[in-house]
């Protein structure tokens, strides 16, 4: 039986929504899966591999908003750890936010490390 998953939060139709992933000491591939499951409130059925992240990457219809921004926190631990995660995690985000450019819902990606953001607009 699979435990459920607090309900995602609800912004208006006109604010974007920010959801933040914390990698701090996320050292894999299954805890990163994890992580983003619990952080984006993936529905039950997510598959725990890198096609099934694509896929909900590439969906996010449970998460209605105006444009989503993800936020990953403290990624550092993960980077030495697993850097083949690391790499692969970057090319489905890379590609997520290429599928939604364009379109009324943008997603971007920021990542902090040790506190301070990559991405100068955050």
């Amino acid at each position: 039986m699979t435990p459920s998953r607090p309900c995602p939060p609800v912004p208006s139709a006109t604010d974007p929504l920010i959801l933040r992933v914390d990698l701090a000491g996320c050292t894999g591939k299954a805890e990163l899966l994890d992580r983003f499951a619990a952080a984006l409130h993936f529905p039950a059925w997510f598959g725990h591999n890198w096609d099934a992240l694509a896929d909900l990457l590439c969906d996010l219809s449970w998460l209605p908003a105006s444009a989503r921004h993800l936020v990953l926190s403290g990624p550092s631990g993960l980077r030495t750890a697993d850097p083949d995660s690391h790499a692969t995690l970057l090319e489905i985000l890379d590609d997520s936010i290429a599928y939604w450019s364009g379109t009324s819902t943008p997603l971007s990606v920021a990542i902090e490390e040790s506190g301070r953001s990559d991405d100068p607009d955050a």
